[in-house]
């Protein structure tokens, strides 16, 4: 059986505060075992990136 590779639990990032608040990724859960591939598939501006950041360490999650 293989092991998990990548696992995302209720991943959260907000930008800003206030009433100036955007959440760009809300509860985001995600696993991934060791020799998967996967994809983020979404329209335009619903966090695939800010994703991909977080996973690769250049942003920081909010939680």
């Amino acid at each position: 059986m293989k092991q998990d590779y990548l696992v995302l639990e209720n991943l959260v990032k907000i930008f800003g505060s206030g009433k100036d608040t955007i959440v760009a990724v809300n509860d985001v859960n995600l696993k991934v075992k060791e020799g998967e591939l996967f994809t983020l598939l979404g329209p335009s501006g619903c966090g695939k990136t800010t994703a991909l950041r977080m996973i690769a360490g250049f942003e920081i999650p909010t939680s």
